[in-house]
């Protein structure tokens, strides 16, 4: 059994399985909600690696933001906490899947059957957060 062990490495693998279904146009509500959990490890996997807390309370809003399901809550972290800018590109396709984790997994107020226009979208905002996020790791590993 190959030892995957941060963020990146379960990103990359769940990247693959995303990408071959998507291309082969096996779809599933459960991709929508496997869309936004990539999109999350890629940025987690940022904040995880890269962001540098000062204080015991900046080390618990790290660890508090690396449980969040909320791309947005992500996002803001990384750009306030870690003077990362996030091109509206990419942010916006993550705002237009936030919240598919939960909404695309179980039945309630605001679940839904993601069909293939969803799916869509969060292929698109996969794609855009992995070109960022690889971008990013170039850029503070230089």
């Amino acid at each position: 059994m190959e030892k995957r062990s941060t963020y990146l490495d379960f990103a990359e693998n769940d990247y693959k399985f995303f990408m071959y279904n998507f291309d082969h146009e096996v779809f599933g509500t459960s991709m929508a909600a496997l869309g936004q959990n990539i999109c999350e490890r890629y940025l987690k996997h940022i904040i995880s690696e890269y962001a540098q807390p000062c204080s015991v309370e900046e080390e618990m809003n790290k660890k508090a933001v690396l449980h969040a399901h909320s791309l947005k809550k992500i996002m803001r972290y990384m750009k306030d906490e870690m003077q990362i800018q996030i091109p509206s590109s990419v942010s916006n396709a993550m705002k237009i899947i936030d919240g598919f984790y939960f909404t695309t997994r179980y039945p309630g107020n605001d679940s839904f059957i993601a069909g293939e226009e969803e799916i869509a979208d969060a292929a698109n905002a996969v794609k855009l957060t992995r070109e960022f996020t690889l971008d990013i790791i170039k850029r503070l590993e230089e």
